[in-house]
C-alpha cells in the first residue's frame, strides 16, 4: 500500500511539471493576463478610478475634454483627453521632433497644438515607430529585433486616421519607405515569451493587404482589440526590451471608442507615491472609458501630456520632460497636412514645373515638408533669392492664399511672401519659426485667373543669419467667378482698414473697428471655420471715417471664427479679413 501510494504521489508531481512546463511554454499572453487577474484579485481596485473633468481649467475648444483621475490604493494619477472627432473643427495628427528630439511642450508651442502625447519607441535622435502623414511615410516600425544573439523579423503595431475620420488599431509591416509599401496582417507573429525558437520567416505581402495608411502613429503592444483585453505582448517581442507586461510603470495610451471620439491617455509614476499601470490594467482602463480598440505608445520617462503647452503630468506642472522624437498632437483642423478642401485647391509645390527657383537655394534635411520634394532654405538677405509659384487658376475669382513651411528656431520670422494679384501686390511677412508643417493663411485675394497670378516667396527682409524657407503654395477658392472687365484697376485705391478687433482672444463679446476713406458700400461678416456664414453685422452704404461695431458671440462654441469686410463703391473694391478667438 505504502509503494502505492509513493507511485501515486510520483505520478502527481509528475503530473504537475507537465502541466507548469506546459503552461509555461505554451500559454499565450491572453491567457497569462488572466491567470494574472484570477490570482490577484486585488488588483480589481487599478479600475477604482475617480475621474474629474479639468476642462475648464484650460482653453480647450469644443470637442476636446480633459480629465484627472486618482486612486488612493494603490496610489494612482492618470489624464485622459477626449477629443471628439465629429467635430471637424479640431484633428489629430502625428509629428516627428524638430531636429530630432524636443519636449513636449517645445513641441507644442512650435505648432500651436491644443494639447499632445508623446508618441512611440525611440533611440537618440531615431524614431522606432511609425509616424505617418498624408503621402509620406516619416518613420517606419521598427521590422526587426535582435533577442538570444539571434534577429526576428516582427510586426509591431500602429494607431491610424482615416481621411474620413475614422480610426483603427492594426499591426502592420513596412516592406519599403512609402505609403503603398505598408501592409496590415490579421494578426502578429506567433512568438512566445523568451522564445529560444529560431526566428520565423520575414512577413510577405501575400499574407497581408496594402494599407493606404492617411495619418497614423506606431508604438506598441496593442492593448485592446475587439472591445476586450487582447495584449500581443510576445508576439511583438516586448520580452526583454525594458517594457514589462504586468509591472506598474508611467505609460501613454492611445484608443478611439465606437461613436468617434479618441481617447489619449497618460499614466504617471513620478508623482509622490503614484505607481503608474500595468499594461494588463491599462486594457482595462481604456475599455472603461469606451475603447473598442487601443495600443500602448511608450512608457516610463516618455510618458507625458501636455495642454496649453503646459506639462499635466508632473507635480505643480514642472519641467523635468525627457526629449522625445514623435508626438500626437489634437490641433485646428485647418493643420491636417493635406486636408481635402471642398471647392477649388490648387497646391504647388517646389518641384513643381509651375514654380521657378532662383540660384542659392537649397533642399532642408528637415522632415514635415509638403509633398515629395524637401523644403527650400536659403539666408535672409537683400531679395535677391526668389521662388515664384505661379497657378493656374480656372477663372477670374477670389482665392485663399496659404503658404506651408517647416519651422525650426532659425528660421526667418520676417519671411516676405509677394502676392500679385488683380487690385495689385501685397507683401506677407510670415514667421516661419512657428506653425511647421500645416497651412498658413496668407491673406484673400482676387485674382485675374491668368499668368498675372503669382506668389513669390523672397529673402527680402531676413536677418543673415536666418534662413527663409520656400516649401509649398495653396489657392482655395471663396467665391464665385469674378470677370475681369468688373472693376477698372487703373482708378483702384485703398478706401478703408479694417484697423483692429479687441479684445482677441474674447468672451462673450468683441469689438471691431475699421476706417473708411470714401463713403461706400460696407458688407461686415463672420464665418466659422469651414467657411460657413454665421452672421452679417453690417450690410449698407456708410459715409467715410472710423466705425465701431460689437460682436455679440454668446450664441457661439470656443474656437476660431473669421471677420471679414469688403468695400465697394464706383472707383474702387476691397476686402480683408481678420482672425477671431473666442474662449468661454
Amino acid at each position: 500500500m505504502l509503494t502505492m501510494l509513493k507511485m501515486l504521489v510520483s505520478l502527481l508531481i509528475s503530473l504537475c511539471i507537465t502541466v507548469y512546463a506546459f503552461l509555461m511554454n505554451t500559454i499565450r499572453t491572453n491567457l497569462t493576463i488572466l491567470f494574472f487577474f484570477v490570482c490577484f484579485p486585488n488588483l480589481s481596485s487599478a479600475q477604482n478610478i475617480d475621474w474629474n473633468n479639468i476642462s475648464e481649467q484650460y482653453s480647450l475648444p469644443e470637442g476636446v475634454r480633459l480629465f484627472e483621475g486618482t486612486r488612493s490604493n494603490p496610489a494612482l494619477k492618470v489624464w485622459y483627453i477626449e477629443v471628439d472627432l465629429k467635430v471637424t473643427e479640431i484633428g489629430l495628427v502625428p509629428y516627428l521632433a524638430n531636429n530630432g528630439t524636443e519636449t513636449l511642450t517645445e513641441f507644442s508651442e512650435r505648432i500651436g497644438a491644443i494639447a499632445a502625447i508623446n508618441g512611440g519607441y525611440f533611440g537618440g535622435n531615431n524614431s522606432y515607430s511609425t509616424v505617418v502623414q498624408p503621402g509620406q511615410v516619416l518613420s517606419r516600425n521598427v521590422g526587426s529585433l535582435n533577442r538570444n544573439n539571434r534577429t526576428y523579423p516582427i510586426i509591431r503595431s500602429a494607431f491610424s486616421i482615416a481621411k474620413n475620420r475614422d480610426m483603427s488599431v492594426d499591426w502592420i509591416y513596412h516592406f519599403n519607405s512609402t505609403i503603398d509599401d505598408i501592409y496590415r496582417f490579421n494578426e502578429p507573429m506567433d512568438y512566445k515569451n523568451g522564445s529560444s525558437d529560431l526566428p520565423l520567416a520575414s512577413p510577405n505581402k501575400n499574407s497581408g493587404e496594402a494599407f493606404d495608411m492617411y495619418m497614423g502613429i506606431g508604438g506598441g503592444p496593442v492593448l485592446v482589440k475587439g472591445d476586450s483585453v487582447h495584449i500581443s505582448y510576445n508576439e511583438e517581442i516586448f520580452w526583454g526590451s525594458g517594457v514589462g507586461l504586468t509591472n506598474r510603470d508611467p505609460r501613454t495610451a492611445v484608443g478611439y471608442t465606437a461613436d468617434g471620439r479618441a481617447i489619449l491617455l497618460v499614466t504617471d509614476g513620478r508623482q509622490v507615491a503614484s505607481q503608474g499601470l500595468s499594461l494588463p490594467e491599462m486594457a482595462q482602463v481604456m475599455i472603461n472609458l469606451g475603447c473598442t480598440e487601443a495600443i500602448n505608445l511608450d512608457g516610463g520617462g516618455s510618458s507625458q501630456m501636455a495642454v496649453d503647452n503646459q506639462l499635466i503630468n508632473q507635480p505643480g506642472g514642472g519641467t523635468n520632460q525627457r526629449p522625445v522624437t514623435s508626438f500626437l498632437a489634437v490641433v485646428p483642423a485647418d493643420s491636417v497636412p493635406g486636408l481635402p478642401v471642398i471647392g477649388f485647391e490648387e497646391i504647388l509645390d517646389t518641384a513643381d514645373d509651375a514654380v521657378e527657383v532662383s540660384e542659392g537655394w537649397s533642399a532642408s534635411a528637415n522632415s514635415g515638408y509638403w509633398g515629395e520634394s524637401p523644403s527650400l532654405i536659403t539666408l535672409g538677405g537683400e531679395g535677391s533669392k526668389t521662388v515664384r509659384f505661379s497657378p493656374e487658376l480656372p477663372s477670374a475669382g477670389r482665392y485663399r492664399v496659404d503658404g506651408w513651411w517647416v519651422s525650426s528656431f532659425n528660421r526667418s520670422k520676417k519671411t516676405a511672401h509677394i502676392i500679385q494679384h488683380r487690385l495689385g501686390i501685397d507683401t506677407v511677412y510670415a514667421d516661419q519659426s512657428t506653425n511647421t508643417s500645416q497651412w498658413v493663411e496668407l491673406g484673400e485675394y482676387e485674382f485675374n485667373g491668368n499668368s498675372e497670378d503669382v506668389v513669390t516667396v523672397s529673402n527680402f527682409g531676413g536677418d543673415s543669419f536666418n534662413y527663409v524657407v520656400a516649401d509649398a503654395v495653396r489657392w482655395v477658392g471663396t467665391d464665385e467667378e469674378v470677370t475681369n472687365n468688373e472693376w477698372n484697376l487703373s482708378e483702384t485705391v485703398r478706401s478703408f482698414e479694417l484697423l483692429q478687433v479687441y479684445p482677441n482672444p474674447f468672451n462673450p463679446s468683441t469689438q471691431i473697428e475699421y476706417v473708411l476713406e470714401q463713403s461706400g458700400s460696407v458688407r461686415l461678416e463672420v464665418y466659422d471655420v469651414q467657411g460657413q456664414l454665421l452672421e452679417t453685422l453690417v450690410n449698407s452704404e456708410q459715409q467715410s471715417g472710423t466705425h465701431r461695431i460689437r460682436w455679440q458671440a454668446s450664441g457661439q462654441s470656443t474656437g476660431l471664427y473669421f471677420v471679414r469686410i469688403q468695400f465697394e463703391n464706383s472707383q474702387s473694391y476691397w476686402y480683408d479679413t481678420h482672425k477671431v478667438t473666442l474662449i468661454k
